[in-house]
């Protein structure tokens, strides 16, 4: 049996030792550190609202938002509240809550035992994970991040599982499906993966004609699979576009919110206005001195409105200055921003200690060995390396079209992870070569 199995085996009990840990941890954040009922404002109180709507027919104090982002998210919490309760039941909903960032930590683990070889390395990966300052921070808050993160963090396990053993197709596509209501994002790392699927399985045959173009890995990967785990994502994107047609009258994907961040990313302004006094507005582009305000009479987020408002902008900039903007949306995912709304409670203590090693270790460690696990990845690709190069790859392109904030990177910082470690083994196998 080859290293890599033995760890597999010997890993799969154990990463229920790290999800215990990661689990205990954000217990404590919540008890001890930062509760979300404390922090119901802004996006967090939204979602709450919409929830309670959708859980016990509670009046919606915004109806019109009800479009405004992707259902997935306040979704979740509203069948959080129908098993767990909400007003008098706050440990309850809690512990419930806190499963969404603590499965992240064994995921971790065990896609980490497709790249190292001993077992001891993969349970440190997860206990990373685990105690990752940026994915336990949201732990404290009733935002998409969180259920974002263990969403496709199962997703990603679930599919380098299904390639590798040809089963589980129904759990990879529930994941995924859910992923994508929460954030639509996801699509377009599968639509890559589905793509590179396709052409394995169209050079089978080919193969035995001509021996040349055999493509001998991913032996069990399966037609019918693929089709029941595209057809369940398929159906949460029907609902998304049916949802948002019979709510707004309008035809569109999912959401409102991707039109007003893509007028972020293209021009200087950061905030959108309604006369009506609702508002959005990007911290980071505020951050960075870009705080002009567009003032829209009615919805905040009317995409006519707004798209009206970018491509009037946009006219009159040159293709190398839309460049310029696209790789500085980019930057804001590492630097250039803080982590809303984390930021408003680091202070000066222990807490901004943790949050500064977390981000020095980012720019300093995983960042530069992330480039070299993609590198790893195109000179040999293997299924974990390809999915976390998608996910990574897709957050980047993402960032740099819809403007990126440090807390959009959050939920793929357990991809970056993983490509440094093989960007590490990768680097230490070439240097060995001029030893």
């Amino acid at each position: 049996m080859r290293q890599h199995e033995r760890a597999r085996l010997r890993v799969a009990p154990i990463a229920l030792g790290v999800f215990a840990l990661a689990m205990t941890a954000r217990l404590w954040w919540v008890a001890r550190v930062d509760s979300p009922f404390d922090n119901l404002f802004s996006d967090m109180g939204g979602y709450i609202a919409r929830a309670r709507h959708v859980a016990y027919g509670a009046r919606d104090a915004d109806p019109m938002f009800a479009t405004y982002s992707p259902p997935g998210t306040h979704l979740l919490y509203a069948a959080e509240m129908k098993l767990a309760g909400f007003d008098d039941h706050h440990a309850r909903l809690l512990v419930l809550n806190c499963l969404w960032g603590a499965v992240v930590a064994p995921c971790a683990a065990l896609l980490a035992t497709r790249i190292v070889s001993r077992a001891w390395m993969a349970v440190a990966i997860g206990v990373l994970v685990a105690l990752w300052y940026p994915l336990l921070a949201f732990a404290g808050f009733f935002s998409s991040e969180q259920p974002y993160a263990g969403a496709v963090a199962l997703s990603a396990w679930l599919l380098v599982r299904f390639v590798e053993r040809g089963k589980g197709a129904v759990a990879l596509g529930v994941t995924s499906a859910v992923a994508y209501l929460v954030r639509p994002q996801i699509v377009l790392t599968l639509a890559a993966l589905a793509l590179l699927a396709s052409i394995v399985l169209l050079r089978r045959p080919l193969g035995r004609l001509v021996p040349a173009l055999r493509f001998p890995r991913a032996p069990r990967l399966r037609v019918r699979g693929l089709l029941v785990a595209g057809a369940l994502l398929t159906a949460a994107v029907g609902y998304g576009a049916v949802r948002y047609h019979v709510l707004s009258g309008r035809w569109g994907l999912i959401s409102d919110n991707g039109g007003v961040a893509r007028f972020g990313a293209d021009t200087s302004y950061a905030t959108v206005r309604s006369k009506d006094g609702h508002f959005f507005t990007s911290p980071t582009k505020s951050e960075n001195g870009e705080d002009r305000e567009l003032v829209v009479d009615g919805y905040v987020g009317d995409p006519a409105v707004i798209d009206r408002a970018r491509r009037n902008e946009v006219y009159y900039m040159s293709t190398g200055e839309r460049v310029v903007r696209w790789l500085g949306n980019v930057r804001y995912l590492f630097v250039d921003s803080s982590m809303w709304p984390d930021a408003e409670h680091l202070g000066t203590g222990w807490r901004s200690a943790w949050y500064q090693a977390s981000r020095g270790m980012l720019l300093g460690v995983l960042c530069p060995l992330s480039l070299l696990g993609l590198i790893a990845c195109a000179r040999r690709p293997t299924p974990v390396l390809l999915v976390c190069s998608a996910h990574v790859l897709t957050m980047l392109v993402v960032a740099a079209f819809f403007c990126g904030e440090q807390r959009y990177r959050v939920p793929y910082d357990v991809f970056l992870v993983l490509l440094a470690v093989a960007g590490a083994r990768a680097g230490v196998r070439w240097l060995s070569r001029f030893g």
